[in-house]
């Protein structure tokens, strides 16, 4: 009985890594491009959804798997697993993807990241950013109110709606428009590189394999859920890579 058992638990295993799979591809590829799968919850949740579908649903086949059950049983105790692994993953899939980040808004001195719950829950239609930027996640400048009653909006949404600033879409400007407004917040990528080893074996490859030395980029903070990273943006305003910013222990 040990054999059917195993076959039955394998034949889910590898439909349930094909769904994997196909998961995966869609948070890599459209969801979380990176950074943002290793900065802003892309690996984690994927991790949740392994532990439903690669594992949970495999063993509890070959656990409840009998051929000595009536065929009705077996087929009834099967389709609750599959309803129950469904139901688990479907959950966990819209779960991060109301977490992905849609926006990075240039605040105070850094970007930081949006999620699209956070528009959501304002009832905002998330290609209301493709006025911004076309971009993904699209690259805002989050522009701070200089009159009295902008300024009192934007307070009034902090305290009553606890709503942060750069989760007011009413502050948002394309970035592109006021990108030379964020040029003395960039961090000092050579202090850094002299007391992080481990960022600068992360930088100095990305320059070499680009052809480009340490001044040719400009190089910004992103604070987000996980990890931060770096942003390297060309003279232009184009984003054109990252670096992670390794966790403090």
């Amino acid at each position: 009985m040990l054999i059917p058992k195993i076959k039955a638990g394998l034949c889910h295993f590898i439909l349930s890594v094909l769904v994997f799979s196909g998961v995966t591809l869609i948070l890599l590829y459209f969801w979380y491009p990176e950074p943002h799968f290793s900065v802003s919850g892309g690996w984690q949740g994927l991790k949740i959804i392994a532990g439903v579908d690669l594992i949970l649903g495999p063993l509890l086949t070959t656990i409840i798997f009998d051929l000595k059950k009536p065929k009705k049983e077996l087929v009834t105790d099967i389709s609750l697993i599959v309803l129950v692994q469904i139901s688990a993953l479907v959950w966990g899939v819209y779960t991060i993807y109301q977490q992905r980040p849609v926006a990075l808004v240039f605040w105070d001195d850094g970007f930081l990241s949006v999620p699209a719950i956070a528009l959501r829950q304002q009832n905002i239609d998330i290609d209301n950013l493709r006025q911004f930027g076309d971009t993904f996640p699209v690259l805002v400048y989050g522009k701070q109110p200089r009159q009295k009653p902008e300024m009192e909006e934007m307070l009034n949404r902090i305290k009553l709606d606890k709503l942060p600033p750069h989760h007011q879409m009413a502050l948002y400007r394309p970035l592109n428009l006021h990108f030379l407004d964020i040029y003395n917040s960039q961090v000092n990528i050579r202090k850094i590189m002299s007391n992080n080893a481990t960022m600068k074996a992360e930088l100095l490859p990305i320059l070499s394999e680009e052809g480009k030395r340490v001044d040719d980029y400009q190089y910004y903070s992103l604070s987000s859920k996980y990890y931060n990273a770096i942003l390297l943006f060309n003279r232009g305003g184009q984003l054109m890579n990252h670096i992670i910013v390794p966790r403090k222990n």
